[in-house]
């Protein structure tokens, strides 16, 4: 199957604020591996972390990321691996940065980008093609955004939280 997941990361913000804009509070639970539909880990870079699998909120959401970015500076990473679809974005006091977005079935190569890309974009962008331009088997291209996120926001949605040790994920409830 694959993953079908939305990553946010946030900072300027508190935990509990981020909590109280997207609807959900903290409860005592706590996971090794992100399973529950919506779980919050702090990063080592000081930003806090939603890792989404819920249905209802997988989705992108320029709403979302306008209120959660308002007086923060927010980086989003979709990733569905269902279709090969894969987005990040850089939202800043309510507005958008830049994104990066790749959609398979619009075609192998297809990678669109929008605003002031962030200078690791282009040696992340030209490496992938170019590996992508040796194979007709692999999406080469879907990982673009994908690595500008770990680059830029410190996260992966198939690797660990650099410095986690043991169940670091909080399990959120929607409210």
């Amino acid at each position: 199957m694959g993953f079908r997941v939305l990553l946010v990361a946030v900072s300027g913000k508190d935990p509990a604020t981020i909590h109280d804009e997207l609807g959900v509070i903290a409860t005592d639970q706590f996971e090794e591996i992100a399973e529950s539909p919506v779980v919050g880990v702090s990063l080592s870079n000081g930003s806090y972390l939603l890792y989404i699998n819920d249905e209802a909120l997988i989705v992108p959401d320029d709403v979302v990321f306008a209120r959660l970015s308002m007086n923060a500076r927010l980086i989003a990473c979709y990733t569905n691996e269902t279709c090969m679809e894969s987005m990040t974005t850089s939202w800043e006091n309510g507005r958008i940065n830049w994104s990066v977005h790749h959609d398979a079935q619009q075609g192998i190569e297809h990678l669109e980008t929008n605003g002031r890309l962030p200078s690791p974009f282009f040696p992340i962008r030209d490496r992938l093609l170019a590996q992508q331009h040796g194979s007709k088997d692999t999406d080469y291209v879907f990982d673009i955004p994908v690595e500008l996120a770990k680059v830029i926001g410190g996260f992966r949605h198939d690797c660990d939280i650099e410095g986690a040790e043991g169940k670091p994920f909080q399990v959120l409830e929607q409210v």
